[in-house]
Order: structure tokens, then sequence, then C-alpha cells
């Protein structure tokens, strides 16, 4: 039985108790006796307001992602519990999108999360994203974030153990859950078919959890401009975002688009993306 268990249901007795108080007739008044007054019911005690934690923004409906300017393009930030699709270019800035949204989560909002990695290493994430100042070793040893890596070979590993990962998620009151990548996970399925149901089935349990899920993925433009994930993810997800690594004439440019968001008002204009001491953030459009 949970700890909080007998509180639980010592408070639904005492709930049955006042039910069947209110619910029974009043006494009959004997004869000659003249009814007086009856007193007011007390207001019942409104519980305390819980406290946000300490540094904390206020969270608001939304799950807002704290990368500089992006919320603003998607109606304010994530719809909770949603699953969102960023695919895009190699070297776009996938990964490190997914990054920030954790520590952004952790830091700004109070937020847990957990990165699933399948292609990285978490000795070489940890070490990268110092880059941004982002001590990802204190916020781990604080229950702030877990990183789970699973190299290619395991990830039939990483499908057994659902309910291993919903007890982490649950252990540190995870909010974000951010799979990097998509790709090596879909590779180890043998046929299109299969590929495509282990996906279908590995979305399902994402929703299940109860985060706000990121899901990396490789993607390409088509020649008519069309986004396409490289497994068709996007038709699956809640939302797709590509991030463009575009070759100039001397230089690449890094531009992010939100393709999608359902029931999102977003913006549809594609935007640079830049990188700098702090992490990544949304650049306003530039005619």
């Amino acid at each position: 039985m949970p700890e909080n268990e007998p509180a639980r249901l010592a408070e639904w007795r005492e709930s049955l108790k006042k039910t069947y108080a209110d619910a029974a007739p009043a006494p009959k008044e004997e004869a000659g006796q003249r009814a007086g007054p009856r007193p007011e019911p007390r207001p019942e005690p409104r519980p305390e307001p819980k406290k946000a934690p300490a540094g904390a923004a206020k969270a608001g409906p939304k799950t807002n992602s704290g990368i500089p300017g992006l919320d603003e393009l998607i109606g304010g930030g994530f719809e909770p519990q949603s699953v969102v699709l960023v695919t895009g270019d190699p070297g776009s800035g996938k990964s490190t999108f997914g990054m920030e949204f954790l520590h952004n989560g952790a830091v700004q909002y109070g937020e847990p999360g957990i990165l699933i990695t399948f292609e990285e290493r978490r000795d070489d994430i940890i070490r990268r994203m110092k880059e941004y100042g982002w001590d990802l070793e204190r916020l781990e040893a604080e229950k702030k974030l877990k990183i789970l890596e699973y190299p290619p070979h395991e990830v039939e590993r990483f499908i057994s153990e659902g309910e291993i990962i919903r007890d982490m998620i649950a252990d540190i009151g995870a909010k974000r859950v951010v799979i990097d990548s998509m790709t090596s996970f879909a590779l180890v399925y043998d046929g299109e078919y299969k590929m495509r149901l282990g996906i279908l089935k590995a979305i399902d349990s994402f929703k299940k959890w109860g985060c706000t899920t990121i899901l990396i993925s490789e993607g390409s433009i088509s020649e008519q401009g069309d986004v396409r994930d490289r497994f068709g993810i996007e038709y699956l997800t809640d939302g797709t975002i590509y991030l463009y690594n575009k070759r100039m004439r001397d230089y690449r440019q890094k531009l992010i688009e939100i393709v999608e968001l359902k029931g999102v008002k977003h913006d549809n204009a594609i935007h640079p993306l830049s990188f700098g001491k702090d992490g990544m953030s949304v650049e306003a459009r530039t005619e």
C-alpha cells in the first residue's frame, strides 16, 4: 500500500460520514415545542495553494520551451502532454533544441525532464552542453534531469523497459521527455511495415507517459517545399518543427519553421536561428 494511502482512506471515511449526516432527515419536533432558528453551517477551510519551487518562473497552461523567441511563435508554448516532432537537416541543431527544452524546463520552470539518447554517450552530452554553461550533472544530482543511454544495438531493451521508464518519470516527477533520436529507434526493425508499427506503438506509449515529449529525427524538404520526416513520423505526432542548415554563398544559415501544431495558432514564417553562449535563440525575421 502507498505511504499516503491511510491518509486517503481516513479522508474518504470522513467524507462519507459528512455525506450521510447531511442526507439524514431532521429530527421531528415534539408537540408543543417551538422550532428555533437553525445554526448556519460552518464554511469548510480552503486548502492552502501549493507554492512553486524557489527560483522557478511562473508556469502557465502551456509548456514553455524557454528558447528565446520561440514561445511567441507557438501560441505561448507547447500543449501539455503533446508529442512534437523536431526534424530537419544534419547539423541544424536538433539535439541542442531538445537539450535546451529540458534544461530550461528544469532551471526556469521547475519541471524535471528525461533525455533518452540512442546515439550520443551520456558523458559526451554532458561535456558538449557545458559550452552553453549548462551543468547537467548538477541537475541530475538534484533529480531535475535524468539521462538514459541506450546504444543503437540496445533499442529493443528500451522497448522492453517501458514500465521502468514510467517509474523513473514518477520518481523525479518528470514533465518533459526528449527522444534522441527516432532514427536509431526505427532502424532496429526489419521491413517498413514492422518499423511503422513499432513507431506507432512507441508514440502511443509516449503519450501515456503524461509528459510533453519532443522526438528528434532526420528529415528533408521535397521539391515542392513539403517537409518529410525520414520515417513519416509527422503523421503520428501533434506537431512538426523543421530545422534548416542551409548553404549560402560562403556560409551556412540555420533556420527554423513551425510546420504544424495541431489546435494551435502559430507563426508560419521561416526564422533565423542563432547559437550563442547561452544556447539557441530564434531571431526576428528580416525582409
